[in-house]
């Protein structure tokens, strides 16, 4: 148990109640406070894209779990875990962030300059707003395309086919391993599990509040219906149709770090879990949002126990080997075990094949690659629209967003194809490992690498080995 300090405390003028208790573990310190959308970056490459609410609130990471905090706070506001779900079992970095809401009418960044120094305090830092890592808006307002019965539109699904062009999912399909044995989670804002081509039964919401935004609620079902979407005869098929269990975990009143956390204990070792979010860092660009401390412990945490960790590169055309980054992208100083997606181009019309899309990430943190464009799933409705939005789909969805699934979807079907052969599943690692090393090579220049295309065809054959 940490003591917080129990005593009135003056700082910036303002007189506040230090009291109460918080159970935390181990040892070391953090501060991340929720800005408001006031706080976007200007020249950001994703300005107009839309963020999650925040509240205002510190999130804090000690450098002793059973350090005095000294450090001020209003009266009656609770300092709690910023994980709600750490049990006993849990002796890892997660014990020891707490978060507490911010008074109203404070300046929280003069709050995290206290904290700053206050000793039992690693760092502190505003904490931007989230995003989805999607290129483009797309605009979903035209008039209704809607045929009596949805077509097929895998003919549109490029990415699905044979490498180099896509990732080869035929070739796991031909061998049994449609997802059935594996379970998904995606990390974002909310879903239309109503949608026809997907599998709502199997699909589970496990923590956060989902966000009521079309923008929101457009991204993340295109994100399912890349992975998921039901092979029904219409609309799209997924990479990994027969996923056993979809789990989905919203960051609407709460913390990234805890969504994941709260999907990654729906998971079973050798799951699969995704990360569709970006923030924007010290430069004001998007970036992976593993640069965050609390989210990057909590993605090694769940790799560390085998969970397969999907993230989106991020959206800011930025080197993420920069100097500012102070290395924290460097997996030789740190590895969170998880899987970096950058965004290639599409093998059509307008662009280069598996080069890099002048809007992803690059850098030697950034495994493998996506298709970034002209990617075919569900919602927006630029393909096919009907009243409601449970029959939209989409020729164009595009980003890192449209990138990741690609890679989970991959990912899930090498899974699958070692459970039904009763074989062991993959660490994270080895995952990581034999998706770049079996994949379609990146083109173009060198310095601003994005990895290969996966290719199912030869990583399945290289395990048969």
């Amino acid at each position: 148990m940490a003591r917080i300090a129990d005593r009135d405390t003056a700082v910036l003028g303002s007189t506040f109640r230090l009291a109460g208790y918080v159970t935390l573990g181990l040892a070391t310190a953090t501060l991340l406070v929720c800005a408001d959308d006031s706080d976007e970056p200007t020249g950001s490459v994703l300005a107009s894209q839309p963020v999650a609410p925040s509240g205002v609130m510190i999130h804090a990471k000690l450098k002793s779990r059973d350090a005095p905090v000294v450090s001020m706070f209003h009266t009656g506001a609770p300092i709690r875990s910023e994980f709600t779900e750490l049990t006993s079992l849990d002796h890892d970095a997660r014990e020891r962030w707490v978060e507490i809401d911010v008074p109203m009418g404070q300046d929280p960044r003069a709050l995290v300059a206290a904290l700053e120094a206050d000793p039992q305090v690693e760092q502190a830092f505003v904490e931007p707003p989230s995003s989805l890592p999607l290129s483009d808006v797309l605009d979903p307002t035209r008039a209704d395309s809607c045929p009596i019965n949805t077509p097929s539109f895998e003919s549109y699904q490029g990415y699905l086919g044979p490498a180099p062009s896509g990732i080869d999912a035929p070739a796991a399909w031909r061998r049994g391993a449609r997802g059935a044995g594996v379970w998904f989670a995606d990390i974002e804002g909310d879903w239309n599990a109503a949608h026809e081509d997907l599998p709502g039964p199997r699909i589970v919401h496990a923590g956060g509040t989902p966000i009521r935004d079309p923008s929101w609620r457009m991204h993340g079902t295109a994100v399912l219906g890349e992975v998921v979407g039901t092979d029904n005869g219409k609309g799209v098929v997924g990479i990994a149709p027969d996923v056993d269990r979809v789990v989905t975990s919203s960051i609407g009143g709460t913390s990234v770090a805890n969504a994941i956390d709260v999907a990654q204990r729906a998971l079973r070792p050798g799951d699969v879990l995704l990360i569709e979010l970006q923030r924007s860092g010290p430069r004001g660009r998007w970036m992976p949002v593993e640069y965050w401390d609390d989210i990057y412990d909590v993605i090694r945490a769940a790799t560390d126990r085998g969970v397969i960790v999907i993230e989106a590169a991020g959206n800011g055309g930025e080197n993420l080997d920069h100097k500012a980054y102070s290395g924290k992208l460097d997996r030789t100083k740190r590895d969170s075990g998880a899987i970096v997606v950058g965004a290639g181009g599409p093998p059509r019309e307008g662009f280069v094949d598996r080069k890099r899309l002048d809007f992803s990430n690059y850098g030697s943190r950034v495994d493998v690659q996506g298709w970034g464009r002209m990617v075919a799933t569900l919602d927006y409705g630029d393909l096919q629209q009907c009243s409601g939005y449970h029959r939209h789909y989409t020729g164009k969805f595009s980003g890192t967003s449209s990138a990741s699934p690609i890679v989970a979807g991959a990912a899930i079907l090498v899974q699958s194809m070692l459970q039904q052969g009763q074989r062991p599943r993959l660490e994270p690692r080895e995952m990581r490992q034999l998706l770049h090393e079996t994949g379609s090579a990146q083109i173009g220049e060198r310095g601003d690498n994005i990895g290969p295309r996966p290719d199912l065809g030869r990583a399945l054959e290289q395990l048969d080995r």
